[in-house]
């Protein structure tokens, strides 16, 4: 990440997606609750896609 640049919600999408593709749940959760403290909720999908949405 360039310095001073924020992430979007793509951008800790794309982070999670590589964690559990590399089976690292733990950082996985971690980088969900990310969007989820300011409201924003991250649903997996049965077919590996990934929706987000306000609470």
């Amino acid at each position: 990440m360039a310095a001073g640049r924020s992430l979007t919600i793509a951008d800790l999408i794309q982070q999670r997606q590589v964690a559990r593709q590399h089976r690292d749940f733990a950082t996985a959760d971690q980088i969900r609750d990310r969007p989820a403290a300011v409201g924003i909720m991250v649903v997996d999908q049965p077919d590996s896609d990934v929706h987000w949405h306000r609470q």
